[in-house]
């Protein structure tokens, strides 16, 4: 496969060379392209990453088997109460993403909310053991066998290309080798993956004008995979023509999605920016009422919460100040998420 193919202004780009070459000249290269590749529209795809498609395939059937469990099953490993930490199974409309227009809508308008469209779906959280603070809520192993160990397996894979990526974009952006500080804001269990549901939906019950599986949102996170099943959605937006929107097409199997978090941009002083993408419901194919259900896998990096102060102040010591604060941002109203 070649090194980079446009693909309506996402660009893929093949991480092999960078992971296995012991050349210098060549790592440096590759990640050079992956840089320029998120510049554009703080997105692109990423294949020869060593995430086998069969553990790809496999990690999306356990999700549907979860998934296709009975509602009170799930309830018992139900999210805790409150925003975090993101652990556990939320139900099917129980989170909201709010676009910009509709946070603008709501602006003086309590009640506004509650008059919200849902957005169709469920999802369940995993991070790592290891993690001291936030704690998994695992399946019993009596009613999913395998599960948990699979998960775990799974995520340290995860985890491994995170740090490789990681390393190619410190590398890209030639921050000097002797500066570990990046790197020391991802050390430890900091990832988490989130399984999500997308289900099918009757056509004629679909308010198109307002209901998405969800709406256009950045992570906020540092950077975001997105493993997904072979049905379409995903959209990027076009930063050459806000409002406008890519189709993250899934014609290349092994092809995990990339997008860049609000942090990922603030600690590339903008130059590579976060993403704001959505997730379309696709019409019902030829000659049905209903809507195809969706699977997808999104894996969060995020900075350790317990240094997420001090990555501000680097920033604001060393490079143009792009922020308020960790809670915000230059440009407040923009929509935040952790979904694909």
């Amino acid at each position: 496969m070649g090194s980079i193919s446009d693909h309506n202004g996402l660009q893929t780009v093949d991480i092999s060379a960078y992971l296995h070459s012991n050349d210098p000249v060549s790592r440096k290269a590759k990640a050079d392209e992956l840089v320029k590749a998120i510049h554009g529209h703080g997105a692109c795809g990423i294949v020869g990453h060593n995430i086998h498609i069969e553990t790809w395939r496999e990690a999306l059937e356990r999700s549907k088997e979860f998934f296709d469990l009975p509602l009170e099953e799930k309830r018992k490993v139900d999210h805790p109460q409150g925003t975090v930490p993101h652990r556990g199974y939320t139900g099917m409309g129980r989170e909201s993403i709010y676009s910009k227009d509709e946070l603008e809508a709501m602006a003086g308008n309590p009640g506004a909310r509650a008059d919200k469209a849902l957005d169709w779906n469920e999802h369940y959280d995993i991070g790592s053991d290891q993690e001291p603070v936030h704690h998994n809520r695992w399946v019993d192993e009596k009613t999913m066998p395998g599960f948990r160990e699979f998960m775990k397996d799974f995520l340290q894979k995860l985890e491994q290309l995170h740090r490789a990526v990681l390393d190619a974009l410190l590398l890209g952006l030639e921050v000097e080798p002797s500066e570990d500080y990046f790197r020391s804001l991802h050390a430890g269990p900091q990832g988490g993956i989130r399984l999500l549901h997308y289900p099918s939906l009757l056509e004629s019950t679909i308010d198109r004008q307002a209901t998405t599986w969800w709406p256009p949102h950045t992570d906020f996170t540092t950077f975001t995979f997105l493993i997904r099943d072979q049905n379409q959605g995903l959209e990027i937006e076009d930063r050459s023509q806000p409002r406008t929107f890519i189709p993250a097409t899934t014609e290349i199997r092994d092809r995990i999605w990339f997008t860049m978090g609000d942090f990922g941009e603030v600690w590339s002083n903008g130059y590579l920016p976060a993403s704001k993408h959505r997730v379309m419901i696709p019409s019902p194919p030829p000659g049905l009422s209903t809507t195809t259900e969706r699977f997808s896998i999104p894996y969060f990096v995020n900075p350790r919460s317990d240094d997420s102060a001090l990555l501000i102040t680097f920033l604001y010591d060393g490079f143009l100040f792009l922020c308020v604060d960790v809670n915000e941002r230059e440009n407040q109203n923009r929509p935040r998420g952790v979904s694909v």
